[in-house]
């Protein structure tokens, strides 16, 4: 799956947080927020090959039950933990937008 189908997901309401139906991309969780995957989306074929999937990288600021499909969201992650393709200079960045 990608980030674009993921969003699609997502929008068309296959996802819940704290129990509630949540069908915004962009949505903000908080620390301690249970994400999960809504129990009838679960036998989807996407929701299957993702699960099934050894490619997945989790991170160690979302706890993940794999059996129940849900992942609470531990910590907010600090710049470090963000992996990005190319080395990230933020002060160029700050620089580069002050002028």
């Amino acid at each position: 799956p990608t980030v674009f189908s993921s969003r699609q997901f997502v929008n068309h309401g296959h996802v819940r947080v704290n129990g509630k139906k949540v069908n915004i991309p962009s949505y903000r969780v908080k620390e301690g927020d249970v994400i999960e995957v809504k129990e009838k989306s679960r036998e989807m074929p996407l929701v299957l090959e993702a699960a099934d999937s050894s490619e997945r990288e989790i991170p160690d600021y979302i706890e993940v039950d794999h059996r129940s499909m849900k992942g609470t969201f531990v910590r907010t992650p600090v710049l470090a933990d963000v992996p990005y393709p190319v080395q990230m200079e933020p002060n160029l960045v700050i620089e580069f937008y002050s002028r």
